[in-house]
């Protein structure tokens, strides 16, 4: 048996001032003897330990073993828990959330193993020997134990439960039997992630409960002073001793904050935020220079002393030059041609920091594609800087996920001739309001043959379509449009659609 923890201690001293959160970070010491990865679920509020115990269920004579020791330590220490055993973190989440009344012979799970032991709100002082259920799941059956499971084990918000409900759907079994493209048309993203984390197609990373320590530096002036040369100087002093001790990770900071505290107290402080990690004292001097400059003007009185932390870290870039391999087969120039877009994303990366940092993180922005029919709102700006969502990393995609994810529900056909080979299906950028256009066509839902916009007559040598999106009533107002891309007797290329519901056309997008 492994003796209470100091954290422990505290937890059963200040057990009554801390959060859910605090106390499941406490209660996690009590998990490092089972793991060397134990983390508290990312959700608010939280309710499970997650432990990674890939490759050691031979230590504990097999996984079911490893499960009960796990459950019998919290019993001894006065915690009833569910614990489940799963391939991947939102199975285990599931199984350990489901009813104990599902049949044992559908639970199975592993690989990325990850133990869920749930917090009741008060210690279990009742039956401690009660029997908890332990649900160990078998590799590669992830997928029958999935299915019979209602859909409220998919951790989604309340507002995605409630539509899935209002539509009949109970199961997450009756989820995966619909393509990928419906869900995504029908349901915001999040339901199509939860499905993929629960099923392995996307992976996800038990969240650390013990971080490195922060890399802190602070310079305290003799006698306040207003220099600007003793201040940068005073910085610089300090990014170089942040960056030393982030070295031995191999890290780069992401996120910076400085404090200045003038002589009687008055504080300012700025935070620097990067696009990439960076281990360059130079460049987040400059970045951090700039931003202390224009909060400088806050504080009229000399600066008492200056202190900076590192908020966020990342692990560093770091890239294999090829020598031979590239100059034997396209010569040096082709050598030259690596090293260049190297630097040069190098330098662009720079770019967007220095930009970001003076002119603020929502005014350098990137367009983001997003699953959705109607063309005005298949898309939004992201900042590339602080983006809160990083894209995810697909992990091991079977054959069933790709042949569903390349289903379309969009019926395109091109009925009057002609190849769009070298041409884009979409024009890169549309108009902020689709225009009315006065249109002629062969019959009221045939192909465009002219149209007239901004007082000029286009006449139309070929078209192809109709492209028909259609949104569904759940989505409020239903938008029914038949989209055609025309090229013109002059040569040029149009978006049109005429909308089903009065007939009428507009012009919504120019091919440049």
């Amino acid at each position: 048996m492994c003796p209470p923890t100091e954290r422990e201690h505290e937890l059963a001293e200040r057990g009554h001032e801390l959060t859910d959160r605090e106390a499941l970070a406490l209660l996690a010491a009590g998990c490092e003897p089972f793991s060397p990865a134990v983390g508290v679920e990312t959700a608010e509020p939280p309710e499970c330990l997650l432990l990674d115990v890939t490759g050691l269920a031979p230590l504990f004579h097999g996984e079911r073993t490893l499960a009960e020791h796990v459950r019998r330590e919290f019993l001894r220490r006065g915690w009833k828990v569910r614990i489940a055993l799963a391939d991947t973190i939102g199975a285990a989440w599931a199984m350990a959330h489901v009813s104990a009344d599902v049949p044992q012979s559908r639970l199975s799970l592993r690989e990325s193993s990850a133990i869920f032991a749930e917090r009741k709100a008060t210690r279990a002082h009742d039956d401690l020997e009660d029997e908890a259920p332990v649900a160990v799941v078998p590799p590669g059956e992830t997928l029958p134990a999935l299915m019979p499971l209602p859909v409220e084990t998919l951790r989604l918000s309340l507002d995605c439960l409630r539509t899935l409900r209002e539509l009949g759907l109970r199961h997450v079994g009756q989820l995966l039997a619909f393509p990928r493209a419906s869900l995504a048309a029908r349901f915001a993203p999040e339901l199509l992630l939860r499905l993929d984390q629960a099923t392995g197609e996307v992976a996800e990373v038990i969240p650390i409960d013990h971080p490195p320590p922060a890399a802190r530096a602070a310079w305290t002036f003799e006698t306040p002073t207003d220099r600007p040369e003793m201040l940068r100087h005073a910085l610089e002093r300090q990014l170089e001793q942040v960056i030393g001790q982030l070295a031995p990770r191999r890290q780069g900071a992401q996120a910076l904050h400085c404090r200045l505290l003038g002589q009687t107290g008055r504080a300012v402080e700025v935070a620097i935020d990067l696009f990439r990690p960076s281990a360059s004292p130079r460049h987040l001097g400059e970045l951090a220079w700039m931003r202390l400059e224009s909060a400088g003007k806050k504080i009229s009185e000399p600066i008492a002393s200056l202190s900076l932390a590192v908020t966020a870290t990342a692990p560093l870039e770091e890239h294999q030059q090829e020598l031979f391999g590239e100059t034997e087969r396209h010569g040096v120039r082709s050598l030259q041609n690596t090293w260049q877009a190297d630097h040069g994303s190098r330098q662009l990366a720079l770019l967007i920091d220095r930009l970001s940092n003076r002119l603020g993180r929502a005014a350098v922005t990137r367009p983001q594609l997003l699953p959705e029919a109607q063309p005005e709102f298949a898309w939004r700006y992201e900042a590339l800087i602080g983006n809160a969502s990083p894209p995810v990393k697909k992990a091991r995609p079977k054959k069933r996920r790709r042949t569903a994810a390349g289903r379309n529900d969009v019926d395109s056909r091109f009925p009057s001739g002609g190849s769009l080979s070298g041409c884009l299906s979409r024009p890169l950028s549309l108009a902020r309001e689709p225009g009315l256009l006065r249109v002629m066509s062969v019959a009221p839902d045939g192909p465009p043959l002219r149209f007239f916009h901004a007082g000029v007559e286009h006449r139309i040598h070929r078209a192809w379509g109709p492209e028909r999106i259609h949104t569904g009533w759940w989505r409020g107002r239903s938008v029914r449009r038949d989209y055609y891309r025309v090229e013109t007797t002059t040569g040029h290329w149009f978006w049109l659609f005429r909308q089903l519901t009065d007939g009428r056309w507009f012009l919504h997008g120019v091919f440049e």
